[in-house]
């Protein structure tokens, strides 16, 4: 049987628990917050000024920093609301 061919992106992973998404600029990023990256959810552990307000580099851990430059839809702990 033939295999239908997509472009279509994979679908992001269920979000993590006990958190709320939310569209947020650079600037509103904090340390807890999660972020969809390479189809699996990582914590931000750290971040830098990137010389802009409109720019933030991400620090996880077991992950190389990534910088983030336009509004992210991530998901923050409920606690830290």
């Amino acid at each position: 049987m033939y295999e239908r061919r997509t472009t279509d992106p994979a679908p992001a992973p269920p979000p993590p628990l006990g958190t709320i998404g939310g569209q947020r600029q650079p600037g509103d990023i904090r340390i807890g917050d999660f972020v969809c990256l390479d189809g699996q959810y990582l914590r931000v552990c750290d971040m830098r000024s990137a010389g802009t307000a409109g720019h933030r580099v991400l620090i996880f851990d077991g992950h190389s920093p990534w910088v983030m430059n336009k509004p992210t839809t991530t998901y923050r702990p409920i606690e830290l609301l």
